[in-house]
């Protein structure tokens, strides 16, 4: 019995045994847009091409992969068109780069656009609509003291959201930090160069669960490409371990005497869907499945946004 026990636990194990094999496609040469086109704004759009995935990747890769000789074409509601000029030096938008950008075609709220991209036989387009700006309540904003702490504050806001489903937004802020910037350099001033996405969801928000509500909520700082994370937990035994000049936690928080810039947005829907469906395509674990990104762009990957936007200057201190 133990010998006939010891031969079907081998056999078990190597009928289970079966190699697979996965093909992964390695072609590199889908358009990839990440654009925008804001109230107040011309269209900014950065435009590449997807590179092999298994290919090595570093700076002058991912350069070489700028597309400099599409013919881009922006089309609006109002009956404007415009061929969107190529700039041989990518120039910065306030969250990336971009390579190529209108100048005539002013962005509008409730006006359509049509981005047409083509590239001898290939073409790639999307069509977006700049929605109506839902306000955060300017005078609500107010720093408050990081709990137990006088060195660092979180900021809180107040909206009241229309009573009209599908409202979405993205959140960002620009900081002047009191210990200065690592990425100012265009121009110096200051403030660090890229707006970067509040630390919660990624900045991304919809009103599913809000819709015609009027309350108030926390924003966290997020963290920029160029920046390192604080200290997690306070280190009891190292008290001269500091970050940004004090000692404690600082994920998620300004110094206080900080200047900050918020960005805040009301984003078309499908532009929304594609941020936030971005921000949940990397499963938390080698058992996780990876969802699928939703672009909106048809012959193509990535992003055409409609966004209209309110800049507010704040100073980080807390009353």
């Amino acid at each position: 019995m133990k010998n006939f026990s010891l031969l079907f636990i081998v056999f078990l194990f190597c009928s289970c045994t079966k190699e697979i094999e996965i093909n992964i496609p390695n072609q590199g040469s889908e358009f990839v847009v990440n654009g925008y086109i804001e109230n107040g704004q011309p269209a900014k759009i950065l435009l590449t091409r997807s590179l092999p995935y298994f290919d090595p990747l570093n700076d002058e890769i991912v350069f070489e992969s700028f597309i400099n000789d599409a013919t881009v074409t922006l089309t609006s509601s109002l009956g404007e068109t415009e061929e969107l000029e190529y700039n041989s030096l990518p120039g910065f938008t306030d969250t990336w780069y971009y390579n190529y950008s209108g100048s005539s075609i002013i962005g509008q709220e409730k006006i359509t656009y049509t981005l047409e991209i083509q590239k001898d036989d290939t073409i790639a387009y999307s069509t977006i609509t700049i929605p109506e700006i839902a306000p955060v309540t300017e005078d609500s904003l107010r720093f408050v003291y990081r709990p137990d702490d006088s060195t660092y504050c979180f900021l809180i806001g107040h909206l009241t959201d229309p009573d009209t489903i599908g409202n979405c937004y993205r959140i960002f802020s620009k900081t002047k930090p009191i210990w200065g910037s690592s990425l100012d350099f265009n121009p110096p001033d200051g403030y660090d160069d890229l707006y970067i996405s509040m630390l919660d969801q990624d900045g991304n928000y919809n009103d599913e669960y809000t819709n015609g509500w009027d309350f108030s909520f926390p924003m966290y700082k997020g963290k920029g490409f160029w920046q390192e994370w604080g200290e997690q937990e306070v280190d009891t035994e190292n008290t001269d371990n500091e970050i940004d000049g004090s000692s404690g936690a600082t994920t998620g928080f300004w110094n206080v005497g900080d200047s900050v810039i918020l960005k805040w947005s009301s984003v078309d829907r499908k532009s929304w869907d594609f941020w936030a469906s971005l921000q949940y395509n990397n499963p938390a674990g080698p058992f996780g499945a990876p969802s699928d990104v939703n672009s909106n762009i048809n012959g193509g990957l990535g992003v055409f946004g409609g966004t209209s936007s309110q800049y507010i200057h704040l100073l980080a201190q807390p009353e």
